[in-house]
């Protein structure tokens, strides 16, 4: 019978795919009794496979074989030793929704993921500055905790991502005007490299792969918890409340200029209170053709808002939302509360691949901008499988980024005070689960074209890595010649191996202390 098996997994999947059942190994008897009691190894075909391995978006998504479900540091550590001895690729899912849209996901073939959801706690310190969370909490479970006590931190927009995942970018957010990237808020990390060894990360341990963690940290080990800094929402003075107002014009290119000459009056002196996100879309309540819908958030009440949106009043919106009340409220605002369309793209689009393009730059060009727009506009009405589609453009306060050393962590863009990025939305796999490759040549085509016409007119320009696709250069991602050389050493020190090689890769140095 195991022969029978294994041999229909051969027919089944592919003579590679059969490595969790082979007469070599077999992942259920040889990992299992390593695990805790309540961690689970989902195979292939089993009923919960689907759930387990299911993608936020699927172009360029990873080929998963089986899925550890771990429960804490030990499980991680025997599943990384596991995959090691058997020469199995590994991903990581976190506790959202497997965002990663890169192409080096892509090449993890018939891998383990180990997902990371029930690594989900929260305890703050006694002190009150600081909480330890498990690697697998998204962004809402530690909104909604913190302000159940009266405290709060950077977290990612949309609250279904994992905030582990977004902090090892760098990660922007709301707070981030006040207190700096998701990535500045780390005090240490609970760390398990390659070799399966367990350790802690921070200032004063492991210095050199603290630096890097904070700004590449997908590269180097598995992190299992972290602690990180919060702050008491300061009710005193009225920041408990935060206020939105949503316009919404037809994005002509004369509407376009005139919207993002305003937006970018406010970059002057912004208040560390202040964000504005910017999205070019078909709203079909306002027809077939796209819209601007221009969000403005507010840290403050209603009426203080309004003294910093005048312009946008006056440029004659067709239809303007507001809103007011909690911290909490604010990703429903926006769609990007974990209910809503953005976190739940799949059952819009099934299948759906998410594909952005992005241009972070310190300055705004209105006129690129326009342009941009304009071959954005074409793509997603002449091609009705890209109708779906997106363009953000995003403005955050950065008054808490800049204020801290840019050699700090290996984040490379703390000036660019902007995040532009078509992000195109459509069917990326065909109906029997294939690659619909005819479509994702369509979107790199006009991605492309639309990436070249912002850098083109941008001062400088970067590509905020976990917006990244993979096609960007390492310059571009991770910044200056001396950033891209230490980050190279670390990969040789700490992963020479390269077993955390499937998101925005870094090569292997020449130098470098063995670690392993």
């Amino acid at each position: 019978m195991r022969f029978l098996i294994a041999t229909l997994s051969f027919c089944v999947f592919g003579a590679n795919a059969s490595w969790f059942w082979s007469e070599k190994t077999n992942i259920v008897e040889d990992l299992g009794p390593a695990l805790s009691k309540d961690a689970r190894i989902i195979l292939r075909g089993d009923e919960l496979y689907a759930e387990a391995a299911k993608r936020w978006q699927w172009w360029a998504a990873p080929d998963v074989a089986a899925v550890v479900d771990v429960k804490n540091e030990e499980d991680v550590r025997h599943t990384i030793l596991y995959a090691k001895k058997h020469d199995i690729p590994f991903i990581v899912k976190s506790g959202g929704g497997g965002h990663g849209s890169i192409a080096s996901l892509g090449t993890a073939k018939n891998a383990i993921q180990i997902w990371t959801k029930s690594l989900n706690h929260i305890s703050i310190s006694p002190s009150g500055n600081s909480a330890t969370m498990g690697a697998g909490v998204n962004g809402k479970r530690v909104t909604d905790t913190l302000w159940a006590a009266k405290k709060q931190t950077v977290t990612g927009m949309c609250e279904c991502v994992g905030l582990t995942a977004v902090a090892l970018g760098g990660g922007h957010g709301l707070l981030q005007g006040y207190h700096g990237l998701l990535s500045d808020q780390i005090l240490s990390l609970r760390m398990v490299l390659a070799n399966g060894t367990a350790i802690t990360v921070s200032e004063t341990e492991h210095k050199d792969l603290f630096w890097g963690m904070r700004g590449a940290g997908h590269n180097f080990g598995m992190v299992t918890e972290l602690e990180y800094k919060i702050y008491d929402v300061d009710v005193a003075n009225g920041k408990d409340v935060w206020s939105l107002e949503a316009f919404v014009w037809p994005a002509t290119r004369e509407n376009t200029k005139k919207v993002y000459a305003a937006a970018k009056k406010s970059m002057n002196g912004q208040s560390p209170s202040y964000f504005s996100y910017g999205l070019v879309l078909i709203m079909p309540d306002f027809g077939p053709e796209p819209v601007i819908l221009h969000h403005v958030v507010w840290n403050g009440p209603l009426t203080a808002l309004k003294s910093h949106t005048q312009a946008f009043h006056d440029l004659d919106p067709i239809s303007v939302t507001e809103e007011e009340g909690t911290y909490p409220d604010v990703p429903r605002w926006m769609q990007v509360d974990q209910a809503g369309m953005v976190c739940n793209a799949d059952r819009f689009v099934p299948g759906g691949g998410i594909l952005r393009f992005p241009v972070d730059m310190p300055d705004l060009n209105v006129e690129a901008l326009a342009e941009a727009v304009d071959v954005f506009r074409e793509a997603t009405t002449s091609i009705k499988e890209l109708g779906a589609s997106f363009m953000m453009i995003e403005q955050y306060a950065t008054n808490g980024v800049t204020k801290i050393d840019p050699n700090n962590s290996a984040f490379a863009l703390r000036s660019h005070l902007l995040l532009l990025a078509p992000a195109f939305f459509y069917p990326a796999l065909q109906q029997d689960g294939t690659p619909n490759t005819a479509l994702d040549d369509v979107a790199f085509k006009y991605g492309g074209k639309i990436r070249k016409i912002l850098a083109d007119g941008a001062k400088a320009h970067g590509a905020y890595v976990n917006y990244a696709n993979g096609d960007e250069s390492l310059e571009e991602i991770y910044g200056e010649s001396w950033r891209i050389e230490k980050l190279k050493n670390l990969k040789r020190s700490y992963d020479p191996e390269n077993r955390f090689g499937f998101y925005a890769p870094i090569p292997m140095g020449d130098n470098g202390h063995s670690e392993l």
